[in-house]
């Protein structure tokens, strides 16, 4: 199996779980794939991954729009992300994804009020057709802007580790 991990990322937070998320799969010998969702290539039939990965910031408690990407590029210098997200990429896996097993996160500010953007994509994905192979899952920022809280990178990796398990346990569709 391989997997194919694609995010978006304004300040660093989303991308660095991204990594950690990798490297819990490689754990466990899957290669992964870890593109930037500016630069990630669409899945075609001859191409797909076992597992496809999706990770995005939740802004005001969902995807990002590009108007909240706009006020994210306002509050730094430079973003990772500098075109398109999640959202925008999503649009284009329609038809493409049907079977296929996925697995979602996010990073959000802690509260029952967030939101989720890992929630919303799940639900694009299992409308599509696509299998969750384990709940949207969310990492925890302490701000904004401001970074991950402390040992979320380790909570990625092992949730990375955990995703290489289930989606080998999955039944295939």
């Amino acid at each position: 199996m391989t997997a194919l991990l694609v995010f978006e990322s304004m300040y660093g937070s989303t991308a660095a779980i991204a990594e950690a998320v990798a490297a819990g799969l490689a754990d466990l010998r899957v290669p992964t794939t870890v593109y930037e969702v500016g630069v990630a290539v669409i899945p075609s039939f001859s191409t797909s991954p076992g597992l496809l990965v999706i990770g995005a910031p939740t802004h005001q408690r969902g995807l990002s729009t590009t108007r909240t990407r706009d006020a994210a590029r306002g509050d730094v210098a430079e973003t990772v992300s500098r075109g398109d997200g999640v959202r925008e990429w999503l649009d284009q896996l329609v038809g493409r994804v049907a079977g296929m097993q996925t697995a979602v996160f996010d990073t959000a500010v802690a509260g029952r009020l967030s939101g989720s953007a890992a929630t919303s994509i799940g639900k694009r994905l299992t409308k599509a057709g696509a299998h969750l192979v384990v709940p949207p899952e969310s990492f925890t920022v302490s701000g904004r802007s401001s970074g991950l809280l402390p040992d979320e990178l380790e909570h990625a990796r092992s949730w990375g580790r955990s995703l290489a398990l289930f989606a080998a346990a999955a039944p295939a569709r």
